[in-house]
This record gives structure tokens, sequence and C-alpha cells, in this order.
């Protein structure tokens, strides 16, 4: 097996094992719609030939939000989002499309509501109440169902970053309620959602998996086995990605950290490079366990756009070896949307060289993406 092999999901087939990882371009206009800039990076990334696209953290509310102009998906703005999805597979109708599907909470901007699950948090945060996260629960089954009807193909429902998903696995999480304190209570949004999507998706074919953060770096938690327990224990993360199985999900994409707090963690850098053995080793650790349950999730590794030249041979290795079935790559995409298709054509491929630009736009809440190779960027920057 190497990367250019196909691979189902669900019932659909990717045409390779190359992944467009979501990356927030912050570029929609009038409430969240995809702008013609937003649609224009989707199209790049259609001409790549990717076998899988997920589109950036789009929020299922308009309360709270990480981008000034972040994606909202709802009933005002389907249009914007079918021409989206129909101008993607207007170039590509194989590669398979999904929607990353999220909710802020502490990592939403001043601009908006900024929310938490946690009690003890600092008062800058709004404490939500039991029923205040029923009603984000039901958002993210709407948003997901509105997903399934302008076309897309699934969903990724993010529980990863620090956002309101990850936060609310968290063995810190020690609400007094039915979202906190056990495992099962602090899983429960995860599971109800699943199971309400599915039984209200009309397309039996649609594709759900979920982005995770398998260790944060932080005290109490994903990736800790306690509250107050800092080291690296993967016990619950096994449970949860088992239980992710019983749901009937269809994949489980690997990530780490927290952007912005333990960001190389998330996005190894130059200086730390090495950092994205942490990454394949989540990934292994997953698809042992998968593959010893028989089941037929797949696993999206992560880290591989820091690899620049070596990235294709430790992916093919990957693979190979059944480390992972996927190989997802985040900055990458913005360097170089076409990535997939010049490597089958021979063609130079612009890599991403990790100078970080493209997170220096996203604090700066200005559009995003990559500094070196797009001029626009380069002079966003320049002139900020």
């Amino acid at each position: 097996m190497n990367v250019f092999d196909e691979c189902n999901l669900r019932k659909l087939t990717a045409v390779n094992r190359f992944v467009s990882q979501p990356m927030e371009g912050n570029d929609c206009v009038d409430g969240g719609k995809p702008s013609e800039m937003t649609i224009n990076r989707y199209k790049k990334l259609a001409q790549g030939t990717w076998g899988v696209v997920i589109v950036e953290a789009i929020s299922v509310v308009s309360t709270s939000l990480a981008r000034i102009n972040g994606l909202i998906l709802n009933e005002k703005n389907l249009d914007s989002f079918k021409k989206l999805v129909e101008e993607f597979k207007k170039i590509n109708n194989d590669s398979i499309l999904l929607f990353q599907i999220s909710h802020s909470g502490m990592k939403s901007g001043d601009f908006s509501e900024k929310v938490t699950l946690c009690p003890g948090q600092p008062d800058e945060y709004k404490y939500l109440s039991t029923d205040e996260v029923e009603e984000i629960r039901q958002f993210f089954v709407n948003c997901a169902l509105l997903a399934e009807k302008v076309g897309a193909d699934g969903i990724d429902f993010k529980m990863c970053h620090g956002y309101f998903g990850a936060e609310m696995l968290r063995p810190m999480n020690a609400r007094n309620d039915k979202w906190g304190g056990s495992f099962e209570n602090r899983t429960r949004f995860l599971s109800e959602s699943i199971s309400e999507i599915k039984a209200k998706c009309k397309n039996k074919n649609f594709i759900l998996g979920s982005r995770i953060s398998m260790y944060e770096a932080i005290r109490g938690g994903c990736g800790t086995n306690g509250p107050n327990e800092l080291i690296e224990d993967l016990t619950q993360q096994a449970k949860l990605i088992e239980l992710m199985n019983v749901l009937g999900m269809d994949y489980v994409n690997i990530s780490a950290g927290i952007p912005g707090v333990t960001s190389e963690v998330t996005r190894p850098t130059n200086g730390s490079k090495n950092l994205f053995l942490n990454h394949f080793r989540y990934a292994k650790f997953a698809k042992d366990l998968l593959t010893n349950l028989k089941s037929k999730m797949k696993v999206i590794g992560s880290a591989y756009s820091i690899l620049k030249e070596d990235a294709l041979d430790f992916a093919n290795e990957n693979i190979e070896k059944n480390y992972t079935d996927f190989v997802g790559f985040g900055r990458m995409s913005f360097a170089d949307p076409l990535y997939p298709k010049k490597i089958s054509d021979n063609e130079k491929i612009n890599y991403c060289i990790a100078c970080s630009g493209c997170s220096k736009l996203m604090i700066k809440q200005l559009n995003t993406g990559c500094i070196i190779y797009d001029d626009y960027y380069k002079n966003l920057i320049g002139n900020k």
C-alpha cells in the first residue's frame, strides 16, 4: 500500500490517502458566508486532487467565534455553502468533501461571547448552564444536517485544539451535571449528538468522524487520567476511540496540543521538528487499537507538513506498515494546494517552510494563507 492507493470511508472511495486538513482562512462575508475568496481556495484544493478535503472550522453558532470572519453554517447562509460545494465538485467530483463543524468555546475572540464548560474559570468566560450546553448540542446536530443538505459528503465533529468539544472531554471537566465528572458524562455530548445525526440523516452514506487532541499537554487536559494530572496517559483517549467505534463513526483524525497554548505540540516548528514523532505514535496507537477491535474506522494522521521533501517517504512508510490510513497536511495545503497532483505529475512543489506566517495572519484576525508563495498574503502581512 502507498499514499496513492484508494481507501474507503463508509461507502465512498477516496482516490488517494492525502487529506487536506481544516485550515481557517478567516475570509467569510456577511455573517459567516463563504466569500469568493473562500470558494476560490477550495477550488484550488479541488484541482489538487486530494483524497479528502476538510472545510475549515465551521461554527454552529454566530455568537461565539474564534475568527472575526469565520464561517457560520445556518439557514441564512445555505446558498453560499451550497455554492462552495457545487464549485468544488464541478472541478473534482472524486475527492471526498467534509465540513468540520465547531464551537469555539474558550477559544472565542474578544469580539464575541467567550464561554466555558468548566467551573472555576476566569470571569471573562461565561459559565454555561446544563440547558445551554444542550442548546449547543442541538446546534451541532442541526449544523450537521445542514451540511448534508448543501451536499457535503460528511462532517468532522471538532473535539480538538482547546475548542468546545475538547474542553468537554477533559478530565478537568468537573461539572456536577450530566455533562461532566465521569467519562460517560464527558462523552455524552458526542455520543448523543452522533446518534441523533445518524438517526436524522437522509443520506445513509453520510460520513461521520472527529478530530481529537490525543494529548493537550496541560494539567487535566485530554490525554491525562485525572483533573490534576499532567503526565500523558492515553487510557481515556483509548476509551474515546472505542466509543467512536461503537457509535459507528467512520474515522478519527489524530492531532494534539492547543494552538496558542501548547502550539508546538500541535504544529512542530523547525526548532522542534522531531515532535512529529509524537503524532506518528498517536496515530499508530489509534490504528493498533482499531485493528484489534476489527473495526472499519479509519485513522487520519497529522504533522506531515513539517517534513517538507521527506513527507512523502514517511507517509508511504506509515501506510505500508499500517500505522495510519490517511496522511493529513495542514500548513502544506496553504503553501501548495496542488500538492498531490504535483507529485503525480512530477512538478515542482512549494513546500511549507514552517515560517508561521499563516499563524501570524490568523492572530491578527486577517485573511489567512501562505505568505511565502502567495503575493496577496505576503503583501497583507507586510502592510500590517
